[in-house]
């Protein structure tokens, strides 16, 4: 794993994964990145804390209990408070067609499992980045003024 990562200030990140050993895997490769993490096992605490929390982004798997990522995703995307939120999903499921419907319903990435945990954290870093960019207005001014 690479050194912790120079978040300023560290980004709040929500891993949504109802496997007890992949959530603690996972929440411990992002914290050792620099991020700070909250761990929820199913889709209606997923939904709840997103909405009162509003993390930077969120990393969830897709097959959960009570509300599937799909639908998480897809209503994230309908809630003008957090529309915005990058979502990375995580699955087992690798088919053509489960990526596609992810992505149609505004995921921002998509790792299919198993995956490298640097692979992850590059990914939730990249998508913070674009989301820095999207947020910033002059994002190229900074940039060639100095």
């Amino acid at each position: 794993m690479r050194s912790k990562a120079t978040h300023a200030p560290s980004k709040h990140l929500l891993v949504v994964e109802d496997d007890e050993a992949a959530g603690e895997i996972v929440c411990e490769a992002l914290k050792d990145a620099g991020f700070k993490t909250h761990w929820v096992k199913d889709g209606i605490d997923a939904l709840n804390y997103i909405l009162e929390s509003r993390p930077d982004a969120i990393v969830m798997d897709l097959l959960l209990p009570r509300l599937n990522g799909f639908e998480i995703c897809g209503m994230v995307r309908k809630s003008q408070s957090v529309q915005w939120t990058p979502i990375i999903m995580m699955s087992g499921l690798i088919e053509h067609h489960d990526k596609m419907h992810a992505f149609e319903l505004g995921a921002d990435d998509y790792v299919s499992k198993p995956f490298r945990l640097e692979e992850l954290v590059a990914r939730v870093e990249a998508v913070l980045h674009r989301n820095t960019w999207r947020n910033d207005p002059a994002p190229f001014a900074s940039s060639y003024n100095n």
